[in-house]
């Protein structure tokens, strides 16, 4: 759920004002979440001059990652992205941030992370794999996988679009909305029941 005192808290110890957009991902470290193809889109987008900081979370995200590290300061992001490996406190970092992006190459079914950040209020970048553009919506912005220049591209978009910021709060409003109109628990439960109800009737008959 939102919780601005988390936001609050968090973008101050990251010392992230509020006048700046802060992209992040929720990740472990691993080819399917491809972050070599997030890396290249926010060097496309700091070659244009865009005004952005972004943290990465999870798993083997963090300084000890030699090869994270070389690749951020082949792209020259060392001073705007912070790796801060995992967390027990995902809905926290879900609202520090204003755009959350997932950069995944494959093998996703329904990627959770979009779900938790929309409930948050907090919009998404995707790339089209498994269910995620089913989640979003028209919510947010989707880029085919293993594309940098398109990823780029739909995160400068949703970048556009948060500095229009009456718009942008009408925006995180649809995400939370649509993650408890089609994905909440009860909505959940009641799809297993009317798959149970059916598979029931089909062998009374």
């Amino acid at each position: 759920a939102p919780d601005p005192d988390a936001r609050r808290r968090l973008r101050a110890e990251w010392n992230v004002p509020e006048d700046v957009p802060l992209i992040g991902m929720v990740a472990r470290y691993d080819p399917q979440k491809d972050h070599a193809n997030l890396i290249d889109a926010l060097a496309r987008l700091a070659q244009q001059a865009l005004v952005f900081r972004a943290v990465l979370v999870g798993a083997q995200v963090d300084e000890r990652n030699t090869a994270l590290m070389q690749r951020l300061d082949a792209a020259g992001l060392r001073e705007r992205v912070r790796l801060l490996g995992p967390t027990s406190d995902v809905p926290a970092v879900m609202n520090a941030l204003d755009l959350h992006v997932l950069s995944s190459a494959y093998g996703e079914a329904f990627p959770n992370v979009l779900a938790e950040a929309m409930a948050c209020g907090t919009p998404c970048v995707t790339t089209d794999v498994g269910d995620a553009a089913l989640i979003l919506g028209e919510t947010g912005w989707v880029a085919p996988p293993k594309d940098s220049a398109a990823l780029a591209e739909a995160i400068g978009a949703a970048l556009q679009a948060w500095s229009n910021q009456a718009a942008w709060e009408q925006r995180q409003a649809a995400c939370r909305a649509r993650i408890a109109e089609h994905f909440s628990i009860d909505s959940m439960v009641q799809h297993y029941r009317s798959v149970w109800r059916e598979a029931m009737a089909q062998r009374a008959g």
